[in-house]
């Protein structure tokens, strides 16, 4: 399996990994998203507007916090499922409890973090302009 990405372009003109991701909603639907890839986050973590826009139940967070590049932050706790699209047709989907941020200025972007990308070998690459995630029958080679 393998799911592609884009380099894109943010508001304050850095390139960034993305992969756009759909997920599940409250009213049997879906809102698509575009999510950082994001290597040293231990965990996903969605945007306010993005949780704001799910309109599914949250839950009160454990006594734990948040803390990244800009400082803790509050969240909530969202049971969803997240879909991928596959090169050649379907979607992965992963299934779960993921955190949403309330604070919309902790960050513009959700998170793709270590907890989803564990599931796949990631290939973050500007040279090359790829963002990839690999698993099952898939492989990837590197060669001189």
């Amino acid at each position: 399996m393998v799911i592609s990405g884009e380099w894109w372009q943010c508001e304050d003109g850095t390139w960034r990994p993305t992969i756009g991701i759909w997920v599940a909603n409250g009213n049997s639907a879906r809102i698509w998203e575009r999510f950082l890839v994001d290597t040293g986050a231990d965990c996903t973590a969605f945007s306010a507007l993005l949780q704001q826009n799910l309109q599914v139940p949250t839950r009160q967070a454990p006594n734990i916090s948040v803390r990244g590049v800009s400082g803790s932050s509050s969240f909530v706790v969202v049971t969803t499922a997240l879909e991928l699209a596959r090169e050649g047709g379907g979607v992965a989907t992963i299934r779960g409890d993921f955190i949403a941020l309330t604070n919309p200025a902790a960050t513009d972007m959700s998170v793709l973090g270590r907890d989803v990308l564990q599931h796949f070998d990631v290939i973050v690459s500007r040279r090359r302009n790829q963002v990839l995630l690999v698993a099952g029958n898939h492989q990837y080679v590197i060669s001189p």
